[in-house]
């Protein structure tokens, strides 16, 4: 008969290969893996800054501030078909619209860049991200020519035009780890005379997959 010392030995013996495994010894199901983080940053191109309006040059800077009030909300990503879904903050626990100046200018005379999501992820391989876009129906477009003529107007998604963005992108997100997405926009590239308004096109890229 195996004696008590001999059978210790075993069971701790049984434990630590079963712990090196991944599996919990007490109660047979898997260790769940740790969640990564995934930051998506969004931020104007640098170079987009001028408007022609007829016979008027506005441009963008901090002589001139301008506004252009924009909606991001309902964010997700993907594997395949299977989505997670993201949200403005680490601590948040339901999804938010929020908005944001796209043509605000920070202390260095650049657009200023916005993290407009940061939430735990399940770690894994992903291969689409995709957010609603859309001009704030509260808040015109304001901008200022050379000549100091002040431009206000309404800003629309074109008919029929659908309100989320997608960005095929295949990334990453790793245990305890951080990935960050750089997505720019074109702002007034994007925007194109219509009658009494400007139409949304909504020129952008992911221009940058980090890993931290």
């Amino acid at each position: 008969m195996m004696s008590r010392k001999i059978l210790i030995i075993l069971i701790i013996t049984i434990c630590t290969v079963t712990a090196i495994i991944g599996i919990n010894c007490e109660t047979g199901v898997e260790v769940s893996p740790q969640p990564g983080i995934i930051r998506v940053k969004l931020q104007a191109d640098l170079s987009d800054t001028i408007l022609v309006e007829r016979s008027d040059t506005f441009t963008v800077n901090i002589k001139y501030p301008a506004v252009f009030m924009i909606k991001i909300f309902q964010g997700r990503i993907f594997q395949n078909q299977n989505f997670a879904v993201l949200y403005r903050a680490k601590t948040s626990y339901r999804q938010e619209d929020a908005l944001y100046n796209i043509l605000e200018l920070d202390s260095t005379d650049k657009y200023k860049e916005y993290v407009i999501f940061e939430s735990y992820i399940p770690p894994g391989n992903y291969d689409k991200i995709e957010f609603g876009v859309n001009a704030s129906r509260d808040d015109k477009l304001k901008i200022v020519a050379l000549s100091g003529k002040k431009f206000e107007n309404s800003v629309n998604l074109p008919p029929g035009e659908k309100l989320l963005v997608e960005f095929p992108q295949d990334f990453k997100i790793s245990e305890n780890r951080v990935t960050q997405i750089n997505i720019q926009i074109s702002p007034l590239k994007s925007i194109k005379r219509y009658k009494d308004v400007y139409h949304f096109y909504r020129q952008m890229k992911i221009t940058d997959v980090y890993y931290f």
